[in-house]
């Protein structure tokens, strides 16, 4: 849906994550790895980078990368 490929539930506890969204990337190099699911299927990255995000606490946003 639209509404998922817009919004990021970020897990604070997570290595490295992944986003269909080349737009979010402040910093991109391409970069092909496989990444391994938890349903032992593998698919492979396009590219490694840097996200900005911007959470909103109590109203407030901040900037994080």
């Amino acid at each position: 849906s639209s509404l998922a490929i817009s919004n990021w539930n970020m897990d604070t506890g997570a290595s490295c994550s992944i986003t269909p969204n080349r737009d979010w990337f402040k910093i991109y190099s391409p970069h092909i790895i496989p990444i391994h699911l938890a349903n032992d299927m593998i698919i492979y990255s396009e590219g490694i980078g840097s996200v900005i995000i911007e959470p909103e606490i109590e109203g407030e946003k901040m900037d994080l990368v």
